[in-house]
């Protein structure tokens, strides 16, 4: 692909220093494309139904955006610390296209590559400004795009215009058939064309967009468990604090004060 112009719609960065998620396990649907490290201790990662690899100690895994994520966090055997830091990106090609809707990427950054991630992601996280920051950004992406493949089959548009349906629904009741309405497709053509192309069901992927949501407001905001739960569109407390759990194996509470600090 000829590339044009690279544009950085959004990035964050943020960390984790934890002596409580020894083998705690996420499973999580990011609206952004992740790039983690695992700085003491490491993580076993599988994107959507794949293979589980395992990051070591100081390694880096990246996980496009929209495909489910299931993490399990492996804390140092001898200090009993998680540390890890992330960052979340938007990234947009000649205008137009999202990267990862274009590329493919290593679930694991081959070891050349992550010594060099690794001087990046220092340099980012003592960053003074946010002139320092977005040059460590752009140095992200210009490592990812070293060892991104371009994809042979690309994302369907009717995928496409279905997640898109997602993000812009999700805080109100919506249903599968919603969702396959919205792209002209049978609902069950579109739960079978959505599961292949995910790696999980119409519904899961919905409720862990809303999930990944719901953990952005515990930690950036003072909002009630229930606002945030209203908020992210599961309208039921109960219902929304069962599926916390079993994506996060931890009450939204204890996961607020563990990654707010």
């Amino acid at each position: 692909m000829d590339i044009k112009r690279i544009d950085i719609e959004y990035a964050s960065k943020d960390s984790l220093n934890s002596l409580v998620m020894d083998k705690i396990r996420h499973i999580k649907t990011l609206p952004y494309l992740s790039v983690v490290q695992s700085v003491e201790g490491s993580y076993d990662i599988r994107l959507g139904d794949g293979k589980t690899y395992s990051t070591g100690s100081r390694g880096f895994f990246i996980a496009p955006s929209s495909i489910q994520q299931t993490i399990t966090h492996n804390a140092d055997a001898e200090s009993g610390r998680m540390i890890c830091r992330w960052v979340f990106m938007k990234i947009k090609l000649s205008s137009l296209y999202i990267m990862d809707d274009i590329y493919d990427f290593p679930v694991i950054l081959p070891e050349n590559y992550s010594r060099e991630m690794d001087t990046v992601f220092e340099r980012l996280f003592s960053a003074e400004n946010i002139f320092e920051e977005y040059a460590c950004y752009y140095e992200i992406v210009r490592i990812i795009s070293a060892v991104a493949l371009e994809k042979k089959d690309k994302v369907p548009f009717c995928i496409d215009s279905a997640l898109s349906y997602i993000k812009e629904n999700y805080a109100r009741r919506i249903t599968v058939g919603d969702i396959a309405q919205s792209v002209n497709l049978s609902e069950s053509h579109f739960f079978s064309v959505f599961k292949k192309q995910t790696g999980v069901s119409p519904m899961a992927y919905l409720n862990g967009y809303r999930l990944s949501l719901a953990t952005e407001l515990m930690i950036k905001t003072s909002k009630t468990i229930s606002e945030i739960s209203d908020l992210t569109g599961i309208k039921d407390p109960i219902y929304f604090n069962k599926l916390f759990r079993k994506a996060y194996q931890m009450s939204p509470s204890e996961y607020r004060k563990i990654f707010k600090g």
